[in-house]
């Protein structure tokens, strides 16, 4: 029955522009400033009749799930579980409505539902939550109904074991809303401000919540470096009161650009960027840290060092700019599922023995959701990766998106493709100019 209905599929004309905009279940953001509601895309009827046909025989018959197959690609809901368990704390319905999963990637799909406020917009982020088995977590709103006043989130876990016909536990406990997003030129008069020498403090990077850019590693095995004494400046951002610059100054011939936080807003963040005459963007490397009583610092996010490299820039020719996040509204509650997961199909395996520089692979694996390579060492996310599937046809399927897991020097690095990988058509795998033959 499932090669028929694919066989159906394939006969159906879909518009190329579904195909283009769908990326399992989430539509493609034009840029990380853009801010605005997702319109939701629709199947035509007779692809979404089949759609919701192949899912399961119990499918037609629960709302939710036809109301996520209008908006995912034929590829996608083809692959998807229903699962439809749903869980209330004050007001507020949260229902598991489908998943899909290989071995150790989980894909669900959520809708929040307030009945009684308007606690619940476009702007909608997870805050607190989990899922069972999986180490990394991300979540992006896929739709908003004003109407029904309900969203519906795409969550993805990464870095699970055995994550297959395994019953699964998603719970939360928090999330954000009404998020204002802040872009902002920045007056710091750079040359004046840099010209003088700044006082610094050391910070073991072994004792921070994190951070990140291509920089962060080599601060990271450097172990003890040197960030700006806090609270040197106060400049303030236009319409920003929830963070200000607590500091700027050269170290190593390194721009360092610190901010402090209001711990009484919830999740606010952001980061600095230079941009030139071309539009062209510059990225710093940021970590995060506290400060005690005594001015030392420690384990915190309470200030956050922006730190770019000198040579890269030119305080003349390019701008300084913010680009800043606050939530008004942060909800808490209890909403807890527990349902099963089913794999979506039989994986394919082989070895694979190569050096990446700061790690060695030793097998991959691939399935619809994407390829995994898994090895031992540290993985380095500044190194560039190029991944695609050869098929039998002839034609290459772009691996675009990646995520790692690394922990005890045992490393797991996914790479995601725009659509699902038909395994059984995957003649071979290039991971950068290597083919590792199915």
């Amino acid at each position: 029955m499932s090669n028929k209905i694919k066989q159906e599929l394939e006969r159906i004309d879909i518009p190329k522009e579904l195909h283009e905009r769908s990326k399992f279940g989430v539509m493609k953001a034009k840029s990380e400033k853009t801010k605005g509601r997702i319109k939701k895309l629709a199947i035509p009827l007779v692809a979404s009749a089949f759609v919701v046909f192949s899912a399961g025989v119990g499918a037609a018959r629960i709302p939710s799930f036809n109301n996520l197959v209008a908006f995912v690609s034929p590829e996608i809901a083809l692959m998807l579980q229903p699962i439809e368990i749903s869980s209330e704390s004050d007001g507020i319905k949260m229902e598991v409505v489908a998943a899909m999963n290989d071995n150790e990637m989980a894909v669900i799909y959520v809708t929040l539902q307030d009945f009684t406020g308007n606690r619940i917009d476009e702007t909608l982020d997870l805050y607190d939550y989990s899922l069972t088995g999986a180490h990394m977590f991300n979540s992006r709103i896929v739709d908003y109904d004003g109407k029904t006043n309900t969203a519906t989130l795409r969550i993805q876990g990464n870095g699970g074991e055995s994550l297959n016909d395994r019953k699964m536990n998603f719970r939360m406990t928090s999330f954000l809303s009404e998020k204002q997003t802040f872009e902002v030129e920045v007056d710091a008069n750079l040359s004046e401000t840099t010209s003088k020498p700044p006082q610094t403090v050391p910070l073991d990077m072994n004792n921070i919540p994190g951070g990140g850019g291509k920089l962060y590693q080599k601060l990271e095995d450097q172990g003890i470096v040197q960030v700006l004494k806090p609270n040197e400046t106060d400049i303030s951002l236009p319409g920003i009161e929830f963070m200000h610059i607590s500091n700027i100054g050269i170290i190593d011939h390194r721009l360092h650009i610190q901010t402090r936080w209001n711990k009484e807003i919830v999740d606010g963040h952001g980061y600095f960027y230079f941009v030139d005459d071309t539009d062209n963007e510059i990225h710093p490397t940021s970590v995060n840290f506290g400060i005690d009583e005594e001015g030392h610092t420690n384990y915190g996010d309470e200030y956050t060092e922006y730190i770019f490299d000198i040579e890269s820039i030119d305080f003349n020719e390019q701008e300084l700019l913010g680009h800043f996040v606050s939530n008004g509204k942060f909800i808490t509650g209890d909403w807890n599922t527990t349902f099963k997961m089913q794999s979506v199909q039989a994986e394919m395996n082989s070895d694979l023995n190569e050096n990446f520089g700061t790690w060695n692979s030793k097998s991959v694996s691939i399935s619809p959701l994407g390829v995994t390579l898994y090895g031992n060492g540290i993985f380095n996310d500044s190194i560039e990766m190029d991944v695609r599937a050869k098929m039998t046809d002839g034609s290459v399927q772009i691996l675009d998106s990646m995520t790692s897991f690394s922990e005890d020097k045992q490393v797991k690095v996914k790479f995601i493709p725009s659509l699902p990988l038909d395994v059984s058509k995957v003649k071979s795998i290039y991971i950068n100019d290597k083919e590792i033959e199915f």
